[in-house]
């Protein structure tokens, strides 16, 4: 054991030693990275947790790519304004959930596992459709776990299921989930490394760095950046820069569905995740549709009524014109100028084609 450590190292190491999976095995070396010493006498240490980390990174990474080649993907192709899949442990209340919001009429009963495959619905919202799939509880399962994985690596978002607010359900998923590099909880680190033709590591916004810088510059000499300039975007700790080395991590949006089994639950957080009862159907079908970072259009003809049926669902800072690309060729190419009803300053105002749409807002089209 190396000298000048703290408690938090000592408590990753005997995780790592106890450790049963590799999985976990990475998750403790993580610990060990974040919390070992920062002297130069500690330099050599270090050293070898990034090495083991790599290694250990590689073995999963290739184990991964056996258990693709060997087994039978579960694809699910994606529709209507994306993708979103609801999880939590068995008997949690997946399947009401899913019947309650969706047009799907999944087995529900008393007994574990009644979920064996991915169930399918279709969400409505303001005339969106969003396109749930329910995930057994089967993430621990050596036979479907990581074809389960995958279809959440490709989703859009995440509700988790719990029951009665219990938030050690929900922090049992988190952590399974990080087991497999998908993170719920955390963003993508602001972090920029850009190639240099100079030896060694520059770091710009330097001030940023919440860690010694030589350990920082160390640590990403270790990890395979040998020549490059990071841009440091955001205040950056040990954990950022295990995350920005991670070629597996993925980041999801979530929320987090209280069943009310006993109890109703208020509204609340945990983490950046909104926990919401199940049964206030204004707050949670709003949620889901936030977890998309869309908005909904909807169109007009002259002297008609808006078309609230078939909306346009478009991205955040979406345009008049990336509206009229979404129609039809022809309104993208003759467009002049639109008629927006909403967030503009009186209903029905003239705006040019590079006006930046609001959700919920109307247009019509002036060619």
């Amino acid at each position: 054991m190396p000298t000048n450590v703290n408690y938090e190292y000592v408590a990753a190491t005997n995780k790592y030693e106890n450790a049963k999976t590799d999985e976990e095995k990475v998750i403790a070396l993580q610990e060990m990275i974040s919390t070992a010493p920062s002297h130069k006498g500690a330099e050599n240490l270090r050293k070898q947790l990034s090495r083991n980390l790599a290694s250990l990174k590689n073995k999963i990474e290739k184990k991964e790519q056996i258990k693709k080649k060997s087994g039978h993907a579960i694809n699910i192709k994606k529709e209507g304004a994306g993708q979103i899949v609801i999880i939590g442990e068995t008997n949690s209340g997946k399947s009401t959930f899913l019947t309650k919001y969706t047009n799907a009429k999944p087995l529900i009963a008393a007994y574990p596992h009644t979920t064996t495959k991915p169930e399918v619905g279709m969400l409505n919202y303001g005339g969106a459709n969003i396109q749930l799939i329910e995930i057994p509880s089967l993430l621990d399962s050596k036979e479907t776990g990581t074809q389960l994985f995958s279809m959440i690596r490709v989703a859009d978002g995440v509700v988790v299921i719990i029951k009665d607010g219990n938030i050690e359900e929900l922090k049992k998923i988190i952590k399974t989930l990080e087991k497999k590099d998908i993170y719920i909880t955390k963003q993508k680190p602001k972090i920029e490394c850009k190639k240099s033709e100079f030896p060694g590591i520059f770091f710009i916004n330097e001030q940023n760095l919440l860690i010694p810088k030589k350990q920082a510059q160390e640590f990403l000499e270790n990890a395979g950046y040998k020549s490059y300039t990071v841009i440091l975007n955001q205040k950056t700790s040990m954990d950022d820069l295990l995350l920005l080395i991670n070629p597996r991590a993925v980041y999801k949006p979530a929320i987090c569905i209280s069943m009310p089994f006993t109890k109703k639950t208020e509204n609340t957080n945990y983490l950046n995740i909104p926990i919401i009862d199940f049964n206030n159907e204004k707050e949670v079908r709003e949620n889901i549709f936030k977890i998309l970072n869309k908005i909904i259009v909807y169109t007009k003809k002259p002297g008609e009524k808006t078309d609230t049926n078939t909306p346009l669902v478009l991205n955040k800072d979406a345009t008049v014109l990336d509206a009229a690309k979404e129609i039809h060729k022809i309104f993208y190419k003759n467009l002049k100028s639109a008629k927006v009803w909403g967030s503009s300053k009186f209903e029905g105002q003239t705006v040019s084609k590079n006006y930046v749409l609001q959700n919920g807002d109307v247009v019509e089209f002036i060619l």
